[in-house]
């Protein structure tokens, strides 16, 4: 049972109403979660001299001391907690070590532990009577959509990739079967891969609630209902096989650092030579710009507007959570680049505003408040852009940092905007 279906059994009050968390695998007790937000921790290691819990932003932005008992059970309990996902791990006498209690999820360039909590302000922390079900997880009654894996040789990179993509409810009904779909492009972060937004985000629940007008907390989606639509997930990562790509050949990648610039450069080559033309071969797609977005977190962020803004021929919805901000080329020394400049930056695409909100339907920015350096640049950027006249939707999710609970709130809002026109 899923941690919200296993509250409303537990009727004890205070400490001993707990459960283990969703993520917690079935043979262990531990992590467990608290109907008021709280998270017990704890691994068994008699050996060790010191354990402390470490992870991501919003679970524990510094190294938290653990204390161990008679049989060697190390243990804490946080305090209640931002809802959602969140990274961690424990160090072992200065050893990084995996919760072997916990699931595993690619995070920080490693299989990493996670857990996922509750939130708190929505269920009791007394007597659970009604806990509510988030809009990242599945709803009594609604209908799902389907996740597929696929595998491809790239002749770009040389090596074989794989992608992942949601196609909606009812998509394989013989009813449907004329029906074409417009296709989202949605990318992970730095130190993560594709897996990232089925595993960890949730997207065939965010979108199939989405679709479905499914809404449940303070973060609902906008009333409109989310056009059904196909999203497709590919890993980030990409270089030019020996001998092909050229460096600096895209003004729109060159204020990145030279490895970054070419690994996004041999991306981009990838999105539009080989990854589009081969889903509107596999599925029914409506193949035309106005039916097609990308979108993506942190470096996700910077691969779209690396790819989507050269290319407005190809993508009319672009979006991006806690993602790059805008910036102007690095100059041929590599100096520090400068503020944006709507004039200059980005080869100069947002120069004309006539004829870049002509063409882009949709640019929207979002970042959490607790992210603060990405939410304050974010806002004096937007600001920037709608002081020359572009058009862009502005979003920050108070009180959570870099991590899937931004993401996932991000993406919640975008969807239902998309395909709308």
């Amino acid at each position: 049972m899923r941690f919200y279906d296993q509250l409303i059994n537990e009727s004890a009050p205070g400490a001993v109403q707990a459960v283990p968390a969703t993520t917690t695998v079935p043979s262990s007790e531990y992590p467990r979660v608290y109907a008021d937000g709280r998270a017990t921790f704890r691994i068994n290691l008699p050996l060790a001299k010191s354990v402390r819990l470490e992870g991501g932003q919003g679970l524990c932005p510094k190294p938290i001391p653990m204390t161990k008992d008679a049989d060697g059970n190390w243990a804490v309990t946080l305090p209640p907690t931002v809802m959602g996902f969140h990274y961690y791990w424990f160090n072992v006498d200065g050893v990084r070590t995996n919760d072997p209690g916990s699931e595993t999820f690619f995070g920080y360039n490693r299989e990493t532990s996670g857990i996922e909590l509750p939130d708190a302000q929505q269920i009791s922390s007394d007597l659970v009577t009604a806990p509510v079900v988030p809009f990242y997880a599945p709803h009594k009654g609604s209908l799902q959509g389907q996740l597929h894996e696929h595998w491809y040789e790239s002749a770009v990179t040389g090596q074989w990739r794989h992608y992942i993509v949601y196609t909606p409810p009812g998509y394989d009904d013989a009813a449907n079967s004329a029906t074409r779909y417009p296709v989202l492009y949605l990318q992970h972060g730095a130190g993560e891969d594709e897996t990232g937004w089925s595993r960890q985000g949730g997207v065939n629940f965010i979108i199939d609630n989405a679709i479905q007008g499914i809404s449940s907390s303070f973060f609902a989606a906008s009333a409109a209902k989310a056009k059904q639509m196909i999203v497709v997930m590919d890993n980030g990562y990409a270089t030019y096989k020996m001998g092909a790509g050229s460096e600096s050949r895209d003004p729109y990648v060159n204020y990145l650092p030279a490895s970054m610039r070419a690994g996004i450069e041999a991306f981009g080559d990838v999105m539009v030579k080989e990854l589009i033309p081969r889903i509107d071969r596999t599925y029914r797609t409506i193949t035309d710009r106005d039916h097609r977005a990308m979108a993506g977190l942190s470096m996700g962020g910077a691969q779209t507007l690396a790819v989507a803004l050269p290319h407005l021929d190809m993508f009319s919805y672009i979006g991006t959570f806690s993602g790059a901000q805008f910036v102007t080329p690095r100059t041929s020394s590599g100096a520090t680049p400068q503020p944006f400049d709507p004039k200059t930056s980005y080869g100069g695409v947002f120069s004309d505003a006539a004829d870049f909100n002509s063409k882009v339907r949709l640019l929207w920015m979002g970042a959490g408040t607790a992210e603060m350096e990405l939410s304050e640049s974010l806002r004096v950027n937007a600001g920037k852009l709608r002081a020359a006249n572009i058009r862009v939707a502005e979003f920050h999710t108070p009180g959570v940092a870099h991590e899937w609970q931004t993401w996932r709130i991000c993406l919640n809002k975008f969807a239902p905007l998309l395909f709308q026109a």
